[in-house]
């Protein structure tokens, strides 16, 4: 899939079409057209395409990953260029105040699949404007300041993902909200009210840690970025390591991941709640290649709602 790109002299606005194709199993290639300083028509773009094409196909291998396709690698790329070329020419200014809505809508969304009771409105209400709506509670309030201070962490975070880096995200996420274990592996058995999986027994939890961890380690120069972040994701929330809080802990670990790798950090909507279940399902069951493609389809239609949005 080819896109318009736009590059910056001085005050003047110059054009590229751009494909990015993969090379090799961990890198990519930009192949661009100049296009000058004023935008094709869309019949001069699909000349052009073709051209873009016929030149990306002597450096493109056939070679999909393990559960992405290869048009939905190049989707993801496509996305992570445009994601990239935003940071570079977008003011600082309106970098932060988007970045403080998307702290936001994250954080609004994923306390909101677990029961968080609080709107859209009083979650910003709380992080940016620092006024505490009447009639809500204590948890519902510190569950949405802990989402932020979860998300300023994994920021900030410069090394990998580990058993003690988990059990910070953790305790972040769960302090002050009632939980009385937060931040440590669990030594009890859970269930998951709803769901017909069972977590693991107390006693094997610490053992499937370490194996996700190994895993971890192997894959992560052999899996797409987003194959890897969404099967961590699956794995984590699987395990159900903590008292409470692993469907957070799950998504941030997921976005740390993307993050690391260019990628922008997404949210799952709430209304895309029975959607998301749907899609763990399919990871408990193993059907990782329905999992993924499930989860890619939740971000992709978010990334494009959230986009429009903010147009």
């Amino acid at each position: 899939m080819s896109y318009i790109e736009t590059t910056r002299q001085g005050n003047k606005k110059y054009f590229y079409l751009t494909k990015n194709i993969r090379i090799s199993p961990v890198k990519w290639k930009k192949i661009r057209l100049f296009l000058g300083d004023k935008k094709p028509s869309n019949k001069e773009l699909s000349v052009l395409a073709g051209k873009i094409e016929k030149k990306a196909g002597v450096y493109a291998k056939e070679s999909n990953y393990a559960y992405l396709s290869g048009h939905d690698a190049e989707t993801l790329q496509d996305l992570k260029a445009g994601y990239a070329e935003w940071l570079k020419y977008t003011a600082k200014s309106i970098k932060d105040k988007l970045n403080e809505d998307f702290v936001i809508r994250f954080t609004y969304h994923s306390n909101a699949i677990e029961g968080n009771r609080l709107t859209l409105r009083q979650t910003a209400l709380i992080l940016k404007d620092k006024v505490i709506p009447s009639g809500i509670t204590a948890q519902d309030y510190n569950e949405a300041i802990n989402g932020r201070e979860c998300l300023d962490f994994i920021k900030s975070y410069k090394g990998d993902i580990n058993a003690k880096m988990l059990e910070n995200v953790n305790g972040i996420l769960t302090k002050n909200t009632g939980v009385v274990y937060g931040g440590r592996i669990r030594f009890f058995d859970v269930q998951i009210f709803g769901s017909s999986h069972i977590p693991p027994k107390h006693t094997e939890v610490k053992k499937h840690i370490l194996n996700l961890l190994k895993w971890y380690s192997l894959n992560k120069g052999k899996l797409h970025p987003f194959e890897l972040a969404a099967l961590m994701h699956a794995k984590i929330a699987w395990i159900h390591p903590f008292e409470d809080g692993n469907g957070r802990t799950a998504r941030v670990v997921m976005n740390l991941i993307l993050m690391k790798k260019g990628f922008p950090m997404f949210f799952i909507p709430i209304e895309k709640r029975e959607e998301y279940y749907k899609a763990l399902e399919f990871a408990d069951k193993g059907n990782y290649k329905a999992y993924i493609a499930k989860m890619l389809q939740l971000v992709i239609e978010q990334v494009r709602v959230y986009g429009h949005n903010k147009k």
